[in-house]
């Protein structure tokens, strides 16, 4: 019987120190991910781009930490991170946007959703489009808007952005991800727009 006791003292002890272990593994992994989106956007030539990430970053911690239970929400913010540290734009984009549409977030949760999902735009927007011909006075327009919240300020000078006519595909594609975000029906706007240009006369 003492065996016994001693034997089920044993798996406890086995369990709760693996119980720990896994979540410090856990909690390593998450933090690898963020160090490794931080140091990137530092590294880079733009010094603005590692301001962004490390607001990004922070709130993205603070809605973690709010909402651990959460497992989808904390594979989107994952998702985020690692689609941004791979230069896959679009696809953090999707997800950052996504956030907003998790189960169960508390108001003050989902501010915080829509605060990632702003910086994550702010940051795609610097990105790609900070040295784009005749664009940098409406990046940056944008840019400060969206880290600030106030989308409104920012509608405006995103319109120019999507209407300039130096656009790669890449560029069109992650400005109307953008626009149809914080201002639905912009990319129809500009495909009337286009259409226009393509008729005699115009």
């Amino acid at each position: 019987m003492k065996k016994s006791f001693a034997n089920l003292l044993i798996a406890a002890a086995i369990t709760t120190g693996m119980g720990g272990f896994t979540t410090t593994v856990f909690g390593q992994a998450d933090a690898s991910v963020t160090a490794k989106f931080v140091d990137q956007a530092k590294a880079a030539s733009d010094s603005k781009l590692g301001d962004i990430a490390t607001e990004l970053t922070s709130k993205a911690q603070s809605l973690n930490t709010t909402a651990a239970a959460n497992a989808t929400l904390k594979s989107k913010l994952d998702g985020t991170l690692k689609a941004l540290t791979g230069g896959q734009d679009s696809a953090a984009l999707t997800s950052a946007f996504g956030l907003v549409k998790s189960s169960k977030l508390t108001p003050a949760q989902l501010d915080l959703a829509k605060q990632v999902g702003n910086l994550a735009s702010a940051y795609v927007v610097q990105k790609n489009f900070s040295t784009l011909d005749g664009a940098q006075g409406d990046v940056a327009n944008v840019v400060s808007s969206l880290r600030s919240g106030k989308i409104t300020a920012a509608l405006p000078a995103l319109k120019n952005i999507a209407q300039n006519a130096k656009l790669t595909d890449t560029q069109k594609q992650l400005i109307t991800t953008i626009g149809d975000k914080y201002a639905p029906g912009l990319s129809k706007a500009n495909g009337a727009v286009d259409s226009l240009k393509k008729l005699p006369g115009f």
